[in-house]
């Protein structure tokens, strides 16, 4: 008997909503089995459910079954869940999976994306169902559209103007199906880019530069002038409401290419031309967009692209449902994955923050070292309370960003960041509640007792060749993400990397104010990602209470949780 596989009906669950967990089993026996199926439900390292199942298979039968869970309220959490197959009272097989329950699917926006709308693409789910599987809630449909100023074609087989046949119908489908495991799908659409006979139509809709020319990109598309009077943004808004209307999709990707910042307007004719600087105009074009779409779904979802992480100051406050920041260079760096989130964050004012990083080495490096440049991205990013934008379309990976061009990726690591994937869900209230602080620059190193690390070479700003230490707070609990950057001689996050150097028996003091309720380790890189209790002791120190305790070994990525006593009110 095997536990082939394991995951949540839906990429995610609302609160009070019944959560399902699908388990696939074979009975590889040539006779007839009695196996005891034990389901366990934790939040965090409390267990908060148990359901226990007999299960009877004949001689080689594969089957899957779904197991309905308690329902559970909450604004905001993520659960493990453990499986267990047992013969008698031995545990003979164990596979663990994760979901999460929010009041609102804005509280956590985990980014997918489909490409592929060929018509033999018809009646083929397991895109769709392998982003479930990594608990994507949104999906993105790259590409979709006929033309970039007239999104939906009135045929359902068309050529769009990158040269590809696509298939209305396929997309219709991908978004059912999308609907069919709670996920929203959310049309790509251009803010500005206007197909050349468009233009020509309408010269006067256009940017231009500062020597007369039209903005052009890539030889097929011009940009069109977006500030309030012009016809182009009452025209592309409305080209947004058709595909809601036409197509059922759930909300917009507002695209941007990063440029231009500024242009010419030439609304008023050549002889009233004006300075546009755009930043000042998107915040009101998404708020507009916003404005109009609901009249067709109350729910819509918004995503407005930020190119090498502008505007973001100007668009964090507007009507979008996440800060989406597309990564290039000079933002090269590890640390600056830690800088771009700290803004986004701080200008978000709460809203989740999700980065296109596409990552090259799964096309020029080899497949080894590209997976460890996943697993350590996967990493950074949500150790900083940040969402990555990589995976989707048939396995692939994102490289670069045209979308069609995603790379398919070896079963190892299809496997392996499954289990990433799941590992932040499960420790969501851990890794993403945007109470958390961090203090990583504040409270270690230098005169700084509040956290201490010994017998270990590290960094708190994700230098090569050491262990990161981000250090997380809020009141009631502390968190230490130990990212493993050992054996790479540089800290470039778009290159592939080595894999680390094991660590081991690094030792660990925190300053306490309050007494302790419970320590432990997580890590995605063993024991399925289950919690770990740690031994330690509270010893007396020049300032206070200190927390001392000496950590298992590191591969990658380690997550440590200091829990505090609830204080009671006298």
């Amino acid at each position: 008997m095997l536990i082939k596989d394991v995951y949540p009906v839906l990429a995610q669950f609302r609160s009070g909503q019944p959560v399902d967990i699908a388990v696939e089993l074979h009975n590889e026996a040539n006779e007839a089995k009695t196996w005891r199926l034990e389901i366990k439900v934790c939040w965090l390292n409390r267990t908060v459910e148990r359901v226990v199942q007999e299960v009877v298979m004949s001689a080689g039968e594969e089957r899957k079954m779904t197991v309905p869970l308690s329902p559970q309220t909450a604004e905001f959490n993520g659960y493990g869940v453990d499986v267990f197959l047992a013969e008698g009272e031995e545990r003979r097989w164990t596979a663990s999976t994760a979901f999460d329950v929010v009041s609102d699917w804005r509280k956590s926006t985990r980014y997918g994306f489909l490409s592929d709308f060929y018509t033999s693409e018809l009646g083929d789910g397991e895109d769709v169902l392998w982003m479930n599987k990594l608990h994507l809630n949104l999906v993105q449909f790259y590409d979709w559209m006929y033309k970039h100023d007239d999104l939906v074609c009135e045929q359902s087989e068309y050529t769009d103007l990158m040269g590809r046949t696509l298939n209305l119908d396929v997309v219709k489908e991908k978004v059912a199906l999308c609907h069919g495991f709670g996920m929203k799908a959310i049309a790509y659409g251009a803010i500005y880019a206007a197909s050349k006979p468009f233009f020509e139509r309408h010269r006067d809709w256009a940017l231009y530069q500062s020597d007369g020319k039209e903005y052009d990109f890539i030889q097929i598309f011009t940009i069109m002038n977006i500030e309030e009077k012009s016809p182009w943004r009452d025209h592309i808004i409305g080209e947004y409401r058709r595909t809601i209307e036409e197509v059922d999709f759930d909300g917009i990707h507002l695209d941007t290419y990063g440029f231009p910042k500024t242009g010419i307007s030439k609304l008023d004719g050549p002889d009233s031309e004006r300075v546009v600087r755009l930043e000042e105009h998107f915040p009101s074009f998404i708020d507009e967009t916003r404005s109009e779409l609901v009249k067709v779904k109350n729910d819509i979802g918004l995503i407005f692209n930020n190119v090498g992480n502008w505007p973001v100051d100007t668009v964090a406050p507007a009507g979008q449902d996440a800060i989406y920041i597309e990564v290039w260079k000079p933002y090269e760096r590890y640390h600056h994955i830690q800088q771009i989130l700290r803004w986004a964050q701080h200008y978000g004012e709460g809203k989740p923050v999700i980065l296109a990083a596409y990552l090259q080495p799964f096309r020029l490096d080899t497949p080894v070292r590209a997976q460890y440049s996943a697993l350590l991205m996967t990493a950074v990013i949500a150790s900083h309370g940040g969402y990555h934008l990589l995976l989707g379309e048939n396995g692939g990976v994102l490289t670069q960003a045209y979308y069609v061009d995603y790379t398919q990726t070896e079963p190892d690591f299809l496997r392996k960041i499954r289990d990433y994937y799941d590992f932040n869900i499960r420790y969501a209230n851990l890794l993403y509640h945007d109470s958390l602080r961090d203090v990583s620059m504040t409270h270690v190193d230098g005169d700084n007792l509040e956290y201490v690390f010994e017998n270990v070479d590290y960094s708190t700003y994700g230098e090569p060749g050491k262990v990161w230490t981000i250090v997380r707070e809020n009141a009631d609990v502390k968190t230490i993400s130990f990212i493993n950057l050992t054996n790479n001689e540089e800290d470039l996050w778009n290159e592939g990397k080595n894999k680390p150097h094991p660590a081991a028996d690094i030792h660990v003091k925190v300053l306490l104010e309050r007494e302790v309720e419970a320590v432990y380790l997580m890590s995605p890189d063993r024991n399925m990602g289950r919690p770990e209790p740690v031994e330690y002791k509270i010893t007396d120190s020049l300032r206070g209470k200190t927390l001392e305790a000496t950590l298992p070994a590191l591969d990658v990525w380690n997550l440590l949780a200091i829990e505090l006593k609830q204080k009671v009110d006298s």
